[in-house]
């Protein structure tokens, strides 16, 4: 039985998504857990296929999902068998260098001729032949996989099955070349995976570069990656602009990866003449006039890197660049956000760079971006040339090195940069998450580094006066311009003369009507929840006001995992909690988790004459809480609590003042926060010496003594 066939303990665990304790839990609890077939240095074997069938049958995974990863452990433990001088069976092992471009061509052959690889009844031979011609038709001038597929040997058949069976489990091509790509570091190719972009880290940059709304805006966009590796950034461009057909230009030095690039676009449906992808070392042609440019600079060990000076390349680029584009730069921390000796050049063009006014953002990332090289710090610099940049003079510096680059992190981290810099955005209404606006002229002097986080202590908040004086000169403009005349409210009101209560109907007639949905919260563990994570949870604490909503969190990974069963909440949709006491919240955009016992109403269609999110909130939330006249005792069960109908057009009228006295709350929390904030640090700033308050003309305030006299 040949190596790749056999799966172990580790690999097991791998597969399923668990723990490597778990599956010898497996093994000891159910006895109809596969018994290992060989023992190798003292480690079981199991049959991978067996395995695959025990998961399935037993509900500890999905066919579907799975066998994708059977069939790449399949290849990886083929590559790993490339060591020895022939392989098992008719199995015979390709080099790693020949495993990985072979397999992604013929994916890609299969892509572009929509035939299976290995026709039946076709010899070993005979399908290899078929191949070599089906390529030379769909490629002639092996541009994607001509030569690839020529250099299979006879023996190579069985790979165009074991491919097969890749695409069908993976539901398609594009996806097959993505699995293979996702697990590149099981392959014995050091290319691959040295350069390789998180896939965090590719959304982050594809997001500060503002692709998706230079797309929107001009309809059409050119991306360009002077060293692009396998694409991956070009892969996460594709995938942030939607409906959108990007024009891209790359470069790549290594043939192979250059090539895995190409092939890689071509699944993904960007059409041929869309993408210029050249072998070479040098900026692709074309790059020059593109609206988005990707930069990563080559890795250099640590000795190295603070005698580099990328900067004049860096100048060059930022000269190049019309209204409207924008680069953003990838490389080593110590020369982007450290302190550089005055002496050494890389200082003198760093700060000749950042005083020609054009650089806007300057992030420095958390360790383990390149995970070959997880020791690595780095950082990056966004460059945009507006035509009169509100910004002029000033800097947006982000410092996220103390915490993982989650989906949420990067989320808010782009709305820091978007909301500071973008027509159309008001400054004034987002409080940036991680983000600083500090003057450049207070960067250049020397041994400054560039660097400023948010504080997360008030110890922290007064370290650098000159960044606590630019802070608090961003917190004045954003209250000055709350202070304006705020939006009216007129409630347009009258009394009654023939008064007559609303009727009512209780939340269960209502759901038995078909105008609610009553559904059920979820048992949230408690050691699941932590302040970051893609998803909220609401609950009772959130719903009472015990906590903020959004402070409790959960990652989507464990959600999925651990609560297979539970749901996310839609946008519209309201959760009502009657422990300890009766509150209930409208989730305005929904995709939240629900904490049991927190229970969701949702309207439906019938339902929408009479309720709409807002208005079902306010009226649970005046739900009596003493027994109503008449009755035995107070309602104990959600379902048996009554809400008064109100006519149509008072729900509309009613949804309307509700939805402008929501504006003014959320006016008057922002307000109180700024407030709060920037009391905490102009004390904070005095005590401890860095700050110092000047003359200047009296402070706004209630009219005093001296005043009035």
């Amino acid at each position: 039985m040949a190596a790749a066939d056999l799966i172990s303990l580790p690999e097991i665990a791998e597969l399923a998504g668990v723990q490597r304790p778990v599956v010898t839990t497996w093994r000891r609890r159910y006895p109809g857990f596969p018994a290992p077939v060989q023992v190798d240095r003292g480690r079981p074997l199991f049959k991978a296929r067996e395995v695959v069938d025990w998961l399935v049958d037993t509900g500890r995974a999905e066919r579907q999902s799975i066998e994708p990863d059977l069939r790449l452990h399949l290849l990886s433990g083929l590559a790993l068998q490339a060591a020895s001088a022939t392989g098992v069976g008719r199995r015979r092992p390709l080099n790693s260098q020949q495993l990985v471009p072979a397999v992604t061509a013929l994916i890609c052959l299969h892509h572009l001729d929509d035939e299976s690889l290995r026709p039946d009844g076709y010899t070993d031979r005979q399908v290899v032949e078929a191949l070599r011609e089906r390529a030379t038709e769909a490629d002639w001038d092996d541009e994607l996989l001509r030569s690839e597929i020529e250099a299979l040997p006879p023996e190579a058949a069985w790979l165009a099955e074991v491919v097969d069976e890749l695409i069908e489990a993976a539901w398609g091509t594009a996806q097959a070349y993505e699995r293979v790509l996702a697990a590149r570091n099981r392959f014995a190719v050091p290319q691959l995976y040295e350069t390789a972009i998180l896939p965090q880290l590719a959304r982050l940059m594809v997001g500060l570069s503002g692709i998706r709304e230079h797309a929107d805006l001009h309809g059409f966009v050119q991306v360009a990656d002077p060293r692009a590796g396998a694409g991956d950034l070009l892969m996460a461009a594709r995938q942030a602009l939607g409906e959108h057909d990007p024009v891209m230009f790359a470069a790549e030095a290594d043939p192979l990866l250059a090539r895995l690039a190409r092939r890689r676009l071509v699944v993904h449906g960007v059409s041929r003449g869309s993408w210029q992808v050249d072998i070479a070392a040098a900026r692709p042609s074309g790059s020059s006039a593109a609206d988005v440019t990707f930069i990563q600079l080559p890795y250099q060990p640590a000795e190295a890197r603070t005698d580099l000076n990328p900067f004049p390349e860096l100048a060059e680029v930022t000269r190049a660049l019309t209204p409207g584009q924008t680069a953003v730069v990838f490389g080593p921390a110590e020369l982007f956000v450290g302190v550089l000796p005055p002496y050494k050049p890389a200082a003198r063009s760093r700060n000749e760079l950042l005083t020609a006014g054009r650089v806007e953002a300057i992030v420095q990332l958390p360790g383990g971006m390149m995970p070959f090289r997880p020791g690595y710090q780095t950082a990056l610099w966004v460059i945009r040339h507006e035509e009169a940049p509100d910004w002029q003079g000033r800097v947006l510096l982000a410092d996220i090195s103390d915490r993982p680059l989650t989906e949420r992190v990067a989320d808010e981290l782009i709305v820091d940069v978007a909301t500071w810099r973008r027509e159309g955005h008001r400054p004034e209404q987002h409080l940036r998450a991680y983000a600083s606006q500090v003057r450049i002229a207070d960067l250049t002097v020397p041994r400054r580094p560039l660097t400023a986080r948010r504080p997360a202590t008030l110890r922290e908040s007064v370290r650098d006066g000159r960044v606590t004086v630019a802070e608090l000169a961003e917190l004045e403009v954003e209250l000055n311009g709350l202070a304006e005349p705020r939006p009216q409210i007129r409630t347009h009101v009258a009394a009654q003369d023939d008064i007559q209560r609303a009727p009512t109907r209780s939340i269960g007639a209502l759901v038995r009507d078909g105008h609610l949905i009553l559904l059920n919260g979820s048992r949230i563990a408690e050691g699941d929840i932590s302040g970051d994570g893609h998803y909220p949870v609401i609950g009772p604490p959130a719903l009472t006001g015990a906590t903020r909503i959004g402070s409790r969190r959960i990652d989507r990974g464990v959600f999925a995992q651990r609560y297979p069963r539970a749901r996310l909440t839609e946008a519209g949709d309201v959760l009502v909690t009657m422990t300890p006491s009766l509150r209930a919240y409208h989730d305005a955009e929904g995709t939240s988790v629900v904490d049991y016992p927190t229970r969701v109403l949702r309207i439906l269609p019938d339902g929408r004459e009479r309720f709409t999110p807002r208005v079902l909130e306010a009226l649970l939330n005046a739900v009596p809480k003493e027994r109503p006249a008449g009755a035995v005792r107070a309602a104990t069960r959600l379902v048996d609590l009554q809400l008064p109908l109100l006519p149509p057009a008072d729900v509309a009228r009613l949804d309307a003042l509700l939805a402008a006295i929501e504006e003014r709350r959320n006016l008057a929390r922002r307000e109180l926060a700024l407030l709060d904030d920037l009391g905490r640090r102009a004390v904070a700033g005095l005590t401890d010496g860095t700050l110092t308050l000047t003359d200047g003309p009296p402070l706004a305030g209630p009219p005093g003594r001296d005043q009035q006299d």
